[in-house]
């Protein structure tokens, strides 16, 4: 049986949207008590017939044809048994952390807490990415092309196997890539927790426990409120040039939601009209066979709108920094600017001042802050959550 590299796709499915339950594969980016990189292979936790090299872990990004890497684990070998027992995260075992997980309602159905263990496990020094697509939009991150026989990088199982025998082209390229030192951090970052009853955890936001932190509406809403909230701050908005760089913005306008041909958010003084789409977990929608979009569709009634009042309009689209789409593909003539959640995360940190009476603030802060990270951070960081406290819990 020849080598073989497995992608594993972590993060994935219902299971993790089911009250609290806590993914297995969280202690991938943990060391145990003794220092030990465990890890669990989604979605079982069972790895049979098959002889690994490594295990690249990934999120899927886009119809399991493009991901993002997550990290690397190389040099594995089973534990025994006694091992997988006697590992603890804090002085806790996995199955005290695991036992109150459920799936649709019934007990937790996995037992098998711990597939491999890796002597080496590496995170990327960048943000990494491999496509079979060839039209993906490379610019920003670095993208691996992989040229495979597979239609899907993983398949359904989340999981797909590379060999020399099977896909040759593709599992040299892997290779390679496991290979550049430029890509992966110098060293071990994984987390080890301290066993000291001293565990620290946040607690969830409000929008957290009622399930909204990735609602598109809300946040159009807190936007609308907190710009409503002080115009002269959102004055300071409009002019910032990493915003909406409008000079001249005055300090008296109208804020609609929605109203206006459904645009998210238009905003309007006595000489500027300002159209904001909002766009966190959704694409752009509408893209016919002509290439007409929402976007020129919203286009074409704002520049009808002024024709009459002399108006000057201004486009844009509020993204968290984890979407990926090709603005170009959907506005080739460059009317929208594309205005990315840290920075409009990074001027209401500056403006605190002036918001922090407002009891709603600190969780409208939380809720931004979510989505200025990469994807794979934000479902990590979400795990983490739910881990710590349970540990604590239980310490």
């Amino acid at each position: 049986m020849s080598k073989e590299i497995l992608i594993n796709q972590l993060y994935a499915g219902d299971y993790l949207k089911e009250g609290e339950n806590i993914g297995h594969e969280v202690i991938n980016l943990f060391k145990d008590d003794a220092g030990n990189n465990n890890l669990f292979i989604t979605p079982s936790g069972y790895v049979k017939n098959h002889d690994l090299e490594a295990v690249i872990f990934v999120r899927n990004v886009s119809e399991r044809r493009t991901v993002e890497i997550i990290g690397v684990a190389k040099e594995l070998y089973p534990p025994t048994d006694c091992e997988i027992s006697e590992s603890k995260y804090a002085g806790v075992t996995l199955e005290e952390i695991f036992k109150s997980n459920t799936y649709r309602g019934d007990e937790d159905v996995f037992n098998h807490h711990i597939t491999y263990r890796a002597n080496c496990f590496l995170r990327p020094s960048k943000r990494i990415f491999i496509t079979l697509d060839k039209d993906v939009d490379n610019s920003n991150e670095y993208t691996w092309q992989l040229d495979s026989e597979k239609k899907v990088i993983t398949n359904q199982s989340l999981r797909s196997y590379y060999s020399v025998e099977d896909d040759a082209v593709a599992y040299n390229q892997l290779r390679e890539l496991l290979n550049n030192s430029d890509l992966w951090e110098d060293n071990n970052t994984t987390e080890k927790l301290l066993p000291d009853g001293r565990v620290q955890f946040e607690s969830p936001s409000f929008l957290e426990v009622i399930r909204k932190e990735d609602d598109e509406n809300i946040f159009s809403n807190l936007l609308a409120y907190f710009f409503e909230y002080s115009h002269r701050s959102f004055q300071k908005f409009a002019s910032d040039a990493t915003l909406l760089d409008i000079d001249d913005m005055r300090t008296s306008f109208v804020i609609y939601r929605e109203v206006k041909e459904r645009i998210d958010l238009w905003i309007e003084s006595d000489k500027d009209v300002i159209v904001i789409e909002n766009k966190i977990k959704s694409g752009i929608n509408g893209v016919t066979q002509d290439d007409y979009s929402q976007l020129d569709k919203y286009r074409e009634y704002t520049e009808e709108y002024v024709k009459g009042n002399g108006k000057k309009p201004h486009y844009y689209i509020f993204a968290p920094d984890y979407a990926r789409f090709d603005l170009a593909k959907y506005d080739p003539a460059g009317n929208y600017k594309l205005i990315k959640y840290s920075d409009i995360y990074n001027f209401f940190v500056k403006e605190t001042e002036t918001y922090i009476a407002d009891r709603s603030f600190p969780d409208f802060i939380r809720g931004l802050k979510r989505h200025t990270k990469t994807y794979s951070e934000l479902q990590f960081d979400t795990m983490r959550s739910r881990l710590l406290r349970k540990i604590s819990m239980l310490q």
